[in-house]
């Protein structure tokens, strides 16, 4: 059968797909006005994990206002800048629909002070520098000395000196209690580390492998020493028992 060009039917289907079309281009229009509307614009900004860094400061790096159409903001970029914030080691940006922008933080937590140009660096457990400060005060973290002059030292660098690498490794497989007795690790050479411990006694600790081993062959020499003896050094940087060598000089004059 052969429909005729100007047939009924044919204008019924043109009318037909016309109005798909039409409907179809509404529905775009509509749901692109309804994206860029102000049901989206953002009004809260909600940044969790930030213990030691101010809101304020963390707004400012993000450089969102409030207002913006929450579809337009890139999330990714924003992390990207907080991520440059010496403090900052992790960070997740995700929209929380309709008008909230959520940030959850994740800091840098302290590990160790560095003796540098006449002042101090806090540092984390990879060696990323936290910040520059001028006096220790009551920070409860073991001073790691006898680096040198380290290159571009600054907040957010990581150095990466061998010797700093080997006493972070150190001070990392630490437990807490013995953290609390590690007053200095003297890390000129990394396979040659040395501790001062409380009571200011020298540990020649060796490299910053075995630190499990060799902190219970300390605590044996600790045990066995008697009190008031002056100790030069213990050195538990080998397997076997460990090695004590009294200040001879020093207990003389305390027997005398």
């Amino acid at each position: 059968m052969v429909i005729q060009a100007h047939s009924p039917r044919v204008y019924r289907r043109r009318r037909q797909r016309m109005r798909r079309l039409l409907l179809f281009l509404l529905t775009v229009a509509a749901l692109f006005y309804f994206i860029h509307s102000s049901f989206f614009s953002l009004e809260n900004i909600e940044i969790t994990g930030n213990g030691n860094i101010p809101v304020s400061e963390l707004e400012n790096l993000m450089g969102v206002a409030r207002g913006v159409n929450l579809w337009q903001v890139d999330t990714a970029v924003i992390a990207n800048r907080l991520a440059t914030h010496p403090r900052v080691a992790g960070v997740r940006v995700s929209r929380r629909w309709p008008r909230t922008l959520a940030v959850q933080i994740v800091e840098r937590t302290p590990a160790a002070i560095l003796v540098q140009d006449g002042g101090f660096l806090l540092v984390d457990g990879n060696g990323v520098v936290i910040e520059r400060i001028e006096r220790i005060g009551n920070l409860q973290l073991p001073l790691i000395s006898g680096l040198g002059d380290l290159e571009k030292t600054g907040p957010g660098r990581k150095l990466d000196h061998p010797g700093l690498q080997a006493a972070l490794a150190v001070v990392r497989q630490m437990p807490s209690e013995d953290l609390s007795h590690l007053k200095e690790i003297i890390a000129t050479f990394p396979d040659n580390l040395q501790l001062i411990w409380t009571g200011n006694i020298t540990v020649k600790f060796g490299d910053g492998q075995r630190v499990a081993d060799k902190l219970a062959r300390l605590h044996e020499a600790l045990r066995g020493l008697a009190g008031g003896e002056a100790v030069e050094y213990i050195d538990v940087s080998f397997e076997g028992l460990p090695v004590v060598k009294f200040h001879q000089a020093k207990n003389q004059e305390k027997k005398g």
